[in-house]
């Protein structure tokens, strides 16, 4: 597991916190080169930060082996699907799909972080946050030592874990593994013999996974 997944997902929470979610999807008819994709795709979202100066979101690029490459938005805010459909044919863009989003189902697109990643991508970021007026968490914010990663090298180890596959539940099980630390330890705080977990835990350590 990588801290570019955890940073994902960390900002994609502090996004939901902003207000309602929008999952859109931007696709091409025909399959064009990445280089190709990765341009038009800058020009559009230079047209809509121009538009919505406002806007703040993630953008996850996902790669289809049949259909090239796809442009996965997670906004903030509604703007004029209309408006961006216009703008997006503009930039050379197909089909766009939106929809509304849970909070719950933020994560969601950490999906296509937990693939393994082409060699097409290589020296590129499979994800990027924009907008000027909120704090997404970034991979150099993270602290390379924290209560979340030495649970979850433990966990590696007993069940395992290789690659990035089944993130998800990954993230579940240390999470409910923390959470239960913190609980069965709340009464204890007084004590003196706290574990080293249960005082990372009271100084707020940082949620990292190395």
């Amino acid at each position: 597991m990588k801290k570019t997944h955890i940073a994902f997902q960390m900002s994609t929470e502090r996004l939901a916190d902003r207000g309602r979610l929008y999952f859109w999807t931007f696709t091409f008819a025909e399959k064009l080169d990445i280089k190709e994709t990765r341009k038009r795709w800058n020009h559009l979202l230079t047209l809509m930060r121009r538009q919505w100066p406002n806007l703040c979101g993630l953008r996850v690029f996902e790669l289809h082996k049949s259909h090239g490459l796809h442009v996965h938005l997670l906004t903030d805010r509604f703007i004029d699907v209309n408006a961006a459909r216009i703008m997006a044919k503009r930039a050379g863009w197909g089909r766009i799909h939106v929809q509304r989003m849970r909070k719950s189902e933020a994560g969601y697109l950490g999906k296509y972080l937990s693939k393994d990643r082409p060699p097409c991508f290589k020296g590129w970021r499979l994800w990027a946050a924009f907008g000027c007026d909120w704090d997404w968490t970034k991979v150099s914010n993270l602290e390379k030592q924290s209560a979340f990663s030495r649970v979850y090298r433990h966990f590696k180890e007993v069940f395992d874990w290789h690659g990035n596959q089944g993130f998800f539940n990954r993230m579940e099980k240390v999470s409910g593994a923390l959470q239960w630390e913190i609980t069965s330890s709340a009464s204890a705080r007084s004590r003196t013999n706290q574990s080293d977990l249960q005082k990372a835990i009271y100084e707020g350590g940082s949620v990292v996974i190395l």
